[in-house]
């Protein structure tokens, strides 16, 4: 149920202007400027990068079930929501974490922070018990490193830290419902006790197996939302958050092309520079735009035609360029209408 009504919220927003894969990417969160921009013009911030372990086949599937169940009218690899799915999301989103998402801003923190987690309260009830050959559940170096590092931290006081960590997870817990929290706890691992595997989880609860991995991240996400707005009353779960890696809002080949632009370099002299396509730097710069404030906008649209890319925006209700492209003058590129929706996007925020 969750992961079909983010399917269908997904291409509700896109309006038929993006094909079906643009879904599983934003979901995968591709770090492709497509579809960084597809989750900024669109208002799907939140769903980029939530589902990273979803196969393709896993999507397609899914994609005909909704097709064959009348959730989903498909045109090629264009797919939009029947009147039918539209009435079924508005009786099931109110009853689902949908708001807990913050995938622009959490997809490559909250994996590490609930391995970092749950391998640490594995270590910390099996050293209590005395059992230290125990198999860890998760077996990442960047994990790992950081779980040993702070056992050794706390080897003196591990029974008060484990308290501390258990009193702060129920609190937290007390913010989610019933089944989330039960949920939750079900997948942590403890001295002779394995969580509960996706499938094991559906059985038990009645929940769709691919919907497994998204309340977990959905509680995760929403977990480092309540510890950043109430630091001092985790500071356990606080330090397991320190030093996660977060999203970078540029990627690193547009970063290079933001500091030879920022040295008044023009985009023809960039792609000289960096033996790139200019069309490559266009995207590049498209992205940057889509963050930065101060990105000079006027330099590459004027005034007047950033007015007539606004209007035809409008008139077409469309952030479908090939739409938009027709209601302008013929001198005006899809790289200028890119950068305006880019500008447009930002300021709406």
């Amino acid at each position: 149920m969750l992961f079909d009504t983010i399917i269908l919220t997904c291409c509700t927003r896109f309006q038929g202007s993006r094909s079906i894969s643009a879904v599983y990417h934003l979901l995968k969160g591709k770090q492709s400027i497509q579809t960084v921009q597809d989750a900024h013009l669109y208002q799907l911030e939140h769903y980029f990068g939530i589902y990273s372990s979803l196969q393709k086949r896993e999507f397609d599937e899914r994609i005909h079930k909704l097709k064959i169940g009348g959730y989903l009218q498909c045109d090629e690899a264009i797919a939009l929501p029947t009147s039918f799915a539209s009435r079924w999301m508005d009786e099931k989103k109110d009853h689902l974490p949908l708001s807990y998402f913050h995938g622009s801003r959490y997809a490559r923190m909250a994996p590490i922070f609930l391995q970092r987690l749950l391998l640490l309260i594995q270590t910390l009830t099996n050293s209590r018990m005395g059992n230290l050959s125990f198999i860890p559940v998760v077996d990442k170096p960047v994990v790992t490193d950081w779980v040993k590092q702070t056992f050794y931290t706390y080897r003196k006081e591990q029974e008060n830290y484990l308290s501390k960590l258990y009193e702060e997870l129920y609190r937290i817990l007390g913010h989610f419902t019933e089944l989330e929290a039960s949920l939750f706890t079900d997948c942590l691992t403890g001295y002779q006790h394995y969580g509960l595997s996706s499938f094991q989880i559906s059985e038990q609860y009645g929940v769709d197996e691919l919907d497994v991995p998204l309340y977990k991240t959905a509680i995760i996400h929403r977990m480092l939302i309540i510890i950043e707005r109430e630091e001092q009353a985790y500071p356990v779960l606080g330090s397991i958050k320190k030093e996660l890696p977060a999203v970078s809002e540029l990627s690193n080949s547009a970063k290079k092309t933001k500091a030879l632009l920022d040295n008044q370099y023009r985009a023809e002299e960039i792609a000289a520079r960096r033996r790139l396509k200019l069309n490559t730097i266009y995207d590049h710069l498209v992205e940057i735009a889509l963050h930065d404030e101060e990105f000079p906008l006027t330099d590459y649209v004027t005034s007047v035609e950033q007015t007539e890319i606004e209007k035809a925006a409008q008139k077409t209700s469309s952030y479908k360029l090939k739409d938009i492209k027709q209601e302008v003058d013929e001198s005006i590129s899809y790289f200028q209408i890119r950068l305006v929706l880019a500008r447009e996007r930002l300021s709406s925020k």
